[in-house]
Parts: structure tokens; sequence; C-alpha cells
């Protein structure tokens, strides 16, 4: 075990609200499309690398991993240890990661609270099916730390292949309380309160203590594009705290219990042999004010997807309690530009990145995982993106206003909704005032996705929200955002939509709209409704959705 605490010295401490610029900017709009439905209160995502299916495996708290296929969540779990978990309060099942030679070896790892409440990494294996795991973990388990209390018990494993070795990173919370009674997270012989290290594929993998003096670091992640570790740190009662270690390396100590954030913990065990922290510690390079902002930090990550450009760098992180959304960006001057989003709400569990870069958000309360996307942000409003299977070809309708300085319209095509976008044509932009209606349509004898992009004159694009069309509807329909800031519900469904009903609180109707059948993406005003909660009610022949929406 790798140890090398520094000697703490006095030290002055600058406020880290110095270090970012807090100004809007031309920010992206992140939204949340919503994917997978009726989950038990998941907990993060996972993709197999290698894995070109794009199936999502969600961890759920209680102790299932499931399986979404694509149009469908699997009825059985892809692995179920639930009579091996305790999931009361923050215990359960909190994290899973793949092996990245999972492709070949059918490795992955699991971190979960034994009955016991020890902290629990343990290795498994996939089955001679895909979709199914084998039951019986591979060895014993990997670590095994027991915990003097039932809360703060970290989360999320990651790997990172460093000089051909394939090590699984993981953080452990101080062992719960409050002020860490037993001064374990600056303790070099307690595995509680640390980043640590393991190189799985050694015959006995030996935990290496890669960071310490951390409280509850829930979330934290690697970004893949410089290598930097970023935590989410939940503080005592004063500061929730975001840190940074740039190429994640070794020697961090994050300064609790001697420090929360940027403040001196006065309340921290041994306080006299604290001082302040000295240059070669962490100091957050964000933190905000606990309750006031927030309760409960949930860390994210750096996107570097390739499906929205204007989110390339953007550092995505949310509170459990308030729902906001925090995006951070280098400024270019060694600080960083925050901004914040409400329409989140709370309950989010984690953030979770898939292999191409997808940023996917579970949510507890829920049950529902969402896709991290774009709102158009071109000059043009999108009031609909549909279309019709006609014999052997697919024909497009899109309706815009508020056109201006717009090139043209491509349609992208894809196989499966997810990956593989390829271009299907072009049409010029009219730039006209009030309403414009757009065709186009291709041979096509099979089920296709389809995205329309905007093109801006400046080079600005934007993307639509994905529509199918051709075989049969796979039931999925997405309405958002929960939390209407603009007038505009957003509905998108792959089946026919009949009409539309809105209920007051009390149940009475307030709105209705007939929509004769309209397919894919199309928004529905509510500008006219009153501040307070309304639940939706989409209706097909086939189908009945209904969704909650608060209008404040």
């Amino acid at each position: 075990m790798r140890i090398n605490l520094p000697r703490r010295k006095q030290a002055a401490i600058s406020f880290l609200f110095l270090l970012c610029s807090f100004h809007p900017g031309a920010q992206p709009t992140v939204n949340y499309v919503p994917v997978v439905s009726g989950l038990t209160a998941p907990m993060e995502v996972a993709t197999a690398p290698g894995d070109a299916s794009g199936r999502l495996f969600i961890v759920e708290k209680g102790g299932t991993i499931r399986i979404w296929d694509g149009t469908q969540l699997l009825p059985t779990p892809f692995l179920n240890i639930s009579a091996s978990v305790i999931s009361t309060g923050e215990q359960g099942l909190l994290s899973m990661a793949f092996h990245p030679q999972y492709a070949t070896n059918g490795f992955f790892f699991v971190y979960y609270n034994a009955l016991n409440g020890n902290v629990t990494v343990a290795k498994y294996q996939v089955s001679a099916n895909p979709n199914v795991a084998l039951p019986t973990q591979i060895g014993p388990s990997l670590v095994n730390i027991p915990k003097p209390f039932d809360n703060h018990n970290g989360g999320h494993l990651q790997f990172r292949t460093e000089l051909g070795l394939h090590f699984l990173y993981f953080a452990t919370g101080d062992g719960g309380s409050g002020n860490n009674p037993d001064n374990s997270a600056q303790n070099p012989l307690s595995l509680l309160g640390k980043m640590i290290r393991m190189d799985v594929d050694l015959p006995v993998p030996v935990p290496e203590i890669w960071g310490w003096g951390l409280r509850n670091p829930f979330r934290w992640s690697f970004d893949r594009g410089t290598g930097d570790m970023w935590i989410g740190d939940v503080g005592q009662g004063a500061r929730e705290e975001i840190s940074r270690r740039a190429n994640g390396t070794f020697g961090a100590n994050f300064g609790w219990p001697c420090m929360e954030g940027t403040l001196v913990n006065v309340n921290a065990p041994g306080i006299a042999d604290c001082d302040t922290v000295t240059a070669t510690d962490v100091l957050p390079v964000y933190e905000y004010l606990n309750p006031s902002q927030g309760r409960s930090i949930v860390g994210g990550f750096v996107y570097r997807g390739s499906e929205f450009p204007t989110l390339q760098g953007y550092y995505l992180f949310t509170d459990y309690f308030s729902g906001t959304l925090w995006k951070m960006i280098p400024d270019g001057g060694g600080g960083f530009t925050v901004t914040t989003q409400a329409g989140m709400g709370g309950g989010v569990s984690s953030f979770s990145e898939a292999s191409d870069g997808t940023l996917y958000v579970t949510n507890l309360n829920t049950g529902v995982v969402s896709k991290v996307t774009v709102l158009i942000t071109t000059p043009v409003k999108l009031i609909s993106f549909s279309g019709i299977d006609n014999r052997g070809s697919h024909e497009l309708t899109w309706i815009t206003e508020e056109e201006s300085s717009l090139s043209r319209y491509v349609i992208e095509q894809s196989t499966d909704g997810r990956g593989n976008w390829t271009p299907a044509g072009e049409v010029a932009a009219l730039n006209q005032s009030g309403r414009t209606t757009y065709h186009f349509s291709q041979p096509a004898s099979t089920r296709l996705f389809y995205r329309l992009r905007t093109d801006g004159i400046d080079n600005r694009y934007e993307y639509s929200a994905v529509i199918a069309l051709g075989g049969k509807g796979n039931g999925v329909i997405q309405v958002y955002p929960t939390l209407i800031n603009d007038g505009q519900l957003r509905i998108n469904s792959a089946d026919p939509v009949e009409n539309i009903q809105i209920y007051n609180g009390t149940g009475q109707l307030v709105l209705r709209s007939e929509r004769g059948g309209q397919q894919g993406f199309f928004l529905q005003p509510v500008s006219m409704l009153k501040t307070g909660v309304y639940f939706v009610r989409i209706q097909g022949n086939q189908f009945v959705h209904t969704e909650k929406i608060v209008i404040p």
C-alpha cells in the first residue's frame, strides 16, 4: 500500500469563488430525454466495451442489474445479488464497471454494501447468454471494508488503463456519522475516506490508496479527454465541493475532516494537528453553500461525445435535493466559467457515460433513465418533426418559425437511433417569416431512425429529437421538460398520438388538443395555464401515457 502523507503547514486560503468566473455567455441549454422507465431505484448506467448492440446496463439499488436492449427493458435481470445486498438508507448496489477486455474475458465488477454493511467490491462474469451473468462471484471479494455507520458509502467504479495495465478505481466514504469521529479519512491505515485503485489482473489484487481526505465521494469520474479526475464530495453542512486532480495523479489529500471545502472544520477530531492545508493539498475548484444552494452534491462527467458539439468540454454535475444543474468549462485563464440551469428535478442518483461519450442521468425517485441532450439554439423554432411510412418510402415533414440566418436542414438516418448516423439528404432553408413547412422523402423498406440538423450560416448547428419510421412502433414516448419555463411542452412519440389532455391538481380537464395521429416530435403550447402542478394524458389507439409537469 503506497502512502505519502504530506506534512501539514500553516497556509493562507483564498475562497474558491475567486477561481471561477460567473457570467452566462453563450451557454448550451441542456435537456433530458427519457429513455427507460419502470425501473426500481436506478443508481447508474454502464455500457460494455466492444458491445455494438447499444445495450444499457442499469444498476438498481436493491441488488439487480437490468438491461435495456434499445426497445425494451428485458424481464430477466443481467445479475441479481439482492440476497447479498443491504439497501436501506444510502446503502445498496451502487455501481458496476466492465473490464476493458470484457469482449474477450466477460469480466465485470460490482460495488455494494453487504448484509453486514461492509463496502464490497466483487468480480463476476457473463454466461454464454450475453444478457445473463453467472450468478456466483469469481473468487473472494476484492475488498470487504467494515463501516462503523450505515451512511457515507462512496460508490462508482471506473477503469483506467495505464501502461497496458487495467486499474479499477473507486472512492469510499469516511464511514459515516458527522465530522468523521474516528478520523478515518486522514488515517493511512484505513481504507475509508479514500480514492483507491487496484490492478484487477493480478492473481491477488491489492488495494492501493491513491488519494485521501474524502467525506462521501458518492459520484466521481475521469475525463476521457484529459485524464483529469473530478470528484463531487458531499459536505458536512456548510459547503458542497468539486475537486479536480490533473491527470488523476497520485498523492492528493482532499482535506476532510480538517477542511470542509475551503473552510477549516473546527469540529474535526485532532483539529490541533490539522492546521490548514498546504500547497501540496487539493482545494476544491468549486464549492457552493449548504443548505441554501443544495445539500448533497452528485458529481458528473466532462462531456466528450460527438453528438452535441456545443456541449464539448463542459463538466456537468447536480445536487440530489435542489436538482440544479451546474455547467463548468475552463475560461482560458486557469479558472472556470460556471453557470446553472434549473429543471432537472431532485432525486438524481448519477450521471453516467456510455462508451461513445453519451451521457445519461438516472433518477432514484422516478425510476427513469434519461439521455442528456442539447436544445436547438440555432435561429429557428422547430414546431414539429414527423413522418409517415408510405408504401416503400419514408416521407418526412417539419414545421418551423422564426427562421433567420439559416443555411440548410440536413436529414440524418441511423438503423438503431443511437449511433452511425449518415446523411440522407438536405433541404435549403427558406428563412421566411412566419411558419414554414418542409418535406423530404426517400425510398425505404426497413425501420429507420431520423434526426434533423439545423445549420446556421455561422456554422452553428443543433439536432432535433429522433423519430422512427417503418416496422412496428416500440411504444416509446418522451414528454419533457417536467419543469416548463418557456410555455412549450415537448413530445416525441414513436406511435401516433390522437389527443393530449391536461388536468390540474384537482382532476379538472383544463386543456385538450386533438392531434389526429401525429407522430414524431412536436410542441404543445401550455403558456395559457396558470402556475401549478398538472397531469398530461397522451392517448393513442394502442396506448395511454401520463406524465406530471410543473409550471412555475
